[in-house]
């Protein structure tokens, strides 16, 4: 008790002010993660690749057979299962049988989107378009214009009216790069179309009888061109355009590809083969948009839609390699000056470091609009000022193809990339297919936007025993806030847990994590879901510094509505595959004017407010973040103080002053209590944040949990924290 008695001395003279942050280890905090809500039931399914071979000479090879063709699938050959000529509204049997197509089944959807450009651009970008439309278009064909101008913007739904076509592709080429008006009208026009039942049943059949359903009833613009096929193509277009409202950037590489992304997910909805016109100057690829980009293609391809990319740079005297040569050297004089740094503290930089190394070798624009292209079975056009012959054998490419159905036989939904390549044996031929997809579970490829490194993650999250390679803690922290509950997701990892391998030629140590974090309500349906990838990177003069004191943190504040929640986290070493999970409830507490308080957390250390710290957020005090650490283990040595961190609401109509006590426990035994120092004045919000710190050299080792309880009058509420320390 003689210790304890100093403790209490320590803590009635101590301030409720935040710590210094040099008396804590250094701790990485993440930039915004991803979310999507995400279930996972595999089933066996098939595969559906479109096919075009062209001779030498670029004409249109339409006599193969089934037999001249051979599929691999991840580097296994797989038995072809169906195969038909598909020539305009007719499909030809391996037999020679002719059928006709059901023009709702197999629809033929071309959209034009424009991007950016010069005056020179546009107008290579709307002889290119005018010349796809110049004949008349199949009964089949149905074309709609969009344009990118940092989102996603409509000009014209699906449509095989010249005219009207005519008229959208000038707006998308005028020297106009604002559609927002345009936009706001198309909407007006579709909802009025469809009428207030939207949404329902997304299967083929359902989607068919809605489209009969909305034909029947129609009566706003265009309501005397609603068939079943426009009704559904109109669905498809409007649910396009709300997904597209939340993805605007100013960043040009997200600009890009976040636009594209809302384009082609939806696009599963209606069979057929669909074909994207993208005519675009180009744009990099960076680490925030890598998985995006590959998502675009794994969802192109199953989805059945090609992009065909139109450089509108035309011919230049300039290389679009330029910009990757120009962003390797700024890598590179980055890198140099964090390699050099003699601070032994870790920062964000060493993650960023390796980002913008690795960002650099995606910079060249023609290569990014190469691959979306011809990674997803359609072409580049390119380094030429006439687009009219490619445009003509883009306009066969959608017409004649050959249709190729096979089983891929995945055995493990990983997320892996998994390569497709289709084969002929006849000499001098060129085959024109898609390249590959993620092996993602069949119910989360449509319309999902799911990185690879993500799978695994889920999948361990559903299998017993939840697996525990390496240390890591996780906690959801609930606040009071002015929309009712706000939870503080947070996911503490210690990087000494991780591998690191070295990269003696760069002069580094290099370790990749991954982690998920998935919140449940009570009926284990998924309300928000939290992710991310993250390289780290170190010199070998502090390897062993960063492994022994080093975390990896992300906090994050959510709203939730009151009720039962459960937090699942799994976390994945990249480089050894090795891979840990936590499950944990909490409840958010519903809303009340009595006495309450917050979660307790542990402060690690603090950061300064930036541009990107919110107002609201809860664990901004006096102009600094709190950064929070869950259930530690601590070396004595490495703290002057325990510093922690909580907020007590109290109650407006009972006048008097809240106080607290803090009651200390170790290995299971109270040791006694502490007075705490004055809480202070409620803030203009009605609360009353406050930090209360203990000194860490009065602390044995050992077990620690400290309760905070607050008492107002005969109000009274309690919080508790647990730590170890070594």
């Amino acid at each position: 008790m003689r210790i304890f008695s100093k403790l209490m001395l320590v803590i009635a003279a101590m301030g409720a002010s935040l710590p210094a942050q040099t008396s804590a280890p250094a701790a990485t905090a993440a930039t915004n993660a991803a979310e999507e809500n995400t279930t996972f039931k595999a089933r066996a399914e098939e595969t559906v690749l479109d096919v075009v071979v062209r001779d030498k000479k670029g004409r249109l090879v339409k006599d193969l057979k089934e037999s001249d063709f051979t599929v691999t699938d991840n580097g296994q050959t797989r038995p072809i299962k169906g195969f038909r000529i598909v020539e305009g509204t007719e499909a030809i049997s391996s037999s020679g049988g002719r059928m006709q197509l059901d023009p709702l089944r197999q629809l033929r959807l071309i959209t034009l989107v424009f991007q950016g450009g010069d005056q020179n651009a546009k107008k290579l970008s709307r002889d290119a378009a005018l010349e796809l439309i110049k004949g008349e278009l199949a009964q089949n064909v149905y074309i709609s214009v969009m344009a990118i101008d940092h989102k996603l913007q409509a000009l014209q739904p699906f449509t095989n009216d010249r005219a009207l076509l005519r008229k959208a592709i000038a707006r998308a080429t005028a020297s106009v790069n604002d559609y927002t008006a345009d936009t706001i009208q198309v909407r007006k026009d579709l909802e009025q179309m469809l009428g207030p039942a939207q949404g329902g049943d997304t299967s083929l059949t359902g989607q068919a009888n809605a489209a009969t359903t909305a034909a029947a009833t129609a009566t706003g613009p265009g309501a005397a061109n609603a068939s079943g096929a426009s009704a559904a193509m109109a669905q498809l277009m409007l649910t396009i355009l709300k997904n597209a409202q939340s993805d605007e950037s100013q960043d040009w590489s997200r600009a890009s590809v976040f636009p594209l992304l809302d384009l082609v997910k939806e696009q599963y909805r209606l069979p057929g083969r669909k074909t994207i016109l993208y005519f675009s100057g180009g744009f990099p690829i960076t680490q925030d948009t890598e998985d995006p980009f590959k998502q675009i293609v794994s969802i192109a391809n199953r989805a059945n839609v090609s992009f065909y990319a139109i450089d509108v740079n035309g011919l230049t005297t300039w290389s679009t390699a330029g910009n990757a040569n120009s962003a390797l050297a700024d890598a590179g004089a980055a890198s140099m000056s964090h390699v050099t740094s003699s601070s032994n503290s870790v920062s964000t930089w060493d993650a960023k470091g390796a980002d913008a190394a690795m960002d650099a070798g995606k910079s060249d624009t023609q290569l990014t609009l190469k691959m979306l292209a011809e990674e997803t079975g359609g072409a580049l056009i390119a380094n030429t000022n006439d687009f009219r012959t490619p445009i003509r054998k883009v306009t066969e490419d959608v017409q004649s193809y050959y249709e190729i159905t096979y089983d891929p036989q995945i055995q493990k939904y990983d997320g892996a990339f998994r390569k497709v390549t289709v084969k002929t044996d006849v000499a001098d031929l060129r085959v024109q297919s898609r390249a590959g997809y993620f092996a993602l579970p069949p119910n989360v490829t449509q319309g999902a936007v799911l990185a690879s490194y993500e799978v695994p993650l889920l999948q361990a999250l559903d299998t017993q025993p939840l697996k525990t390679d390496f240390a890591f803690q996780s906690a959801a922290m609930h606040f009071r806030s002015a929309n009712g509950g706000t939870c503080e997701v947070v996911v503490d990892i210690p990087v000494g847990g991780l591998t690191f391998e070295e990269n003696k030629q760069a002069g580094y140590f290099d370790g990749k994590l991954a982690y998920v974090a998935v919140v449940k309500d009570a009926d284990g349906q998924v309300v928000k879901k939290l992710r991310q990838e993250v390289p780290l990177r170190v010199t070998p003069d502090k390897i062993a510094a960063y492994k022994a004191s080093s975390h990896f943190i992300y906090n994050e504040a959510i709203n939730l509505n009151p009720g039962r929640y459960t937090l699942e986290t799994a976390v994945l070493d990249m480089e050894s595959q090795k891979m840990s999970a936590k499950k944990a409830s909490f409840i958010v507490p519903a809303p009340s004017d009595a006495l309450a308080m917050s979660s307790v957390a542990m402060i690690r250390n603090t950061k300064a407010k930036d541009a990107g710290t919110k107002a609201d957020d809860p664990m901004l005090m006096a102009g600094k973040v709190v950064m929070p650490m869950v259930n530690p283990v601590l070396k004595k040595s490495d703290y002057d103080a325990l510093s922690f961190y909580l907020t007590i609401y109290p109650d407006k109509k009972n006048f008097q002053t809240p106080t607290m006590i803090m009651v200390f426990s170790k290995d299971g035994q109270t040791l006694g209590k502490a007075n705490a120092p004055a809480l202070g004045d409620p803030d203009a919000e009605g609360r009353i944040q406050y930090v209360a710190n203990a000194p860490a050299a009065a602390l044995p080792a050992g077990n620690w949990e400290i309760h905070f309880i607050t008492q107002q009058g005969k109000e009274t509420a309690d919080e508790s924290v647990a730590f170890t320390l070594e």
